[in-house]
């Protein structure tokens, strides 16, 4: 399996890295807990690897990819969003869990092309849209890291953040999420 540039696999051999499954296991089910939250580290290779694998139609055929998408990744999502924990983490990690979201909207994308439905995903993936978790509530002073209105027209955006002069919290990441 090679990656190119950009952390994808290429390639018609694609495996699921079961490696990065039980690493990610063994971090995330566990009371001492700690998430890797890079793109190169163990949960963004597994949500890329189920994205490419989502493509192929091949997510649910695929043990442990089911294996992570049922048990290990819902399980670090709740945690790196929902976690009290979220308000003593820097700047950096936030902006990695900002990344891991992205590739969680790529996934279910993918998913949701063929069925079944994926239940279990869209759990997820609304757990990730909720405005009230500490995630997002400590970060609803982010603005937007990319200009929507250049990817879908003037008008035309999913979300946006509130204009009113009352409304100082632009939850931008939360928007951008939504936008993706």
């Amino acid at each position: 399996q090679k990656n190119d540039e950009n952390g994808n696999c290429s390639g018609e051999g694609i495996e699921f890295p079961t490696t990065n499954l039980y690493e990610l296991e063994s971090r995330v089910l566990t009371d001492h807990w700690s998430i890797p939250y890079k793109r190169e580290e163990s949960l963004g290779k597994c949500l890329i690897a189920s994205t490419y694998l989502a493509r192929l139609g091949l997510s649910d055929s695929d043990e442990n990819c089911k294996r992570f998408m049922d048990r290990c990744m819902p399980e670090a999502f709740k945690k790196l969003l929902t976690s009290s924990a979220v308000h003593k983490w820097g700047t950096e990690i936030h902006e990695g869990i900002y990344n891991m979201l992205m590739l969680l909207v790529d996934l279910v994308a993918e998913r949701v092309k063929q069925d079944p439905i994926p239940v279990g995903l869209l759990g997820v993936l609304t757990m990730a849209f909720n405005p009230d978790n500490e995630y997002h509530f400590k970060n609803r002073m982010k603005v937007c890291q990319r200009n929507w209105a250049e990817v879908f027209g003037e008008g035309n955006m999913h979300a946006v953040s509130p204009i009113s002069t009352f409304q100082k919290e632009p939850h931008g990441w939360l928007v951008d999420l939504v936008n993706r």
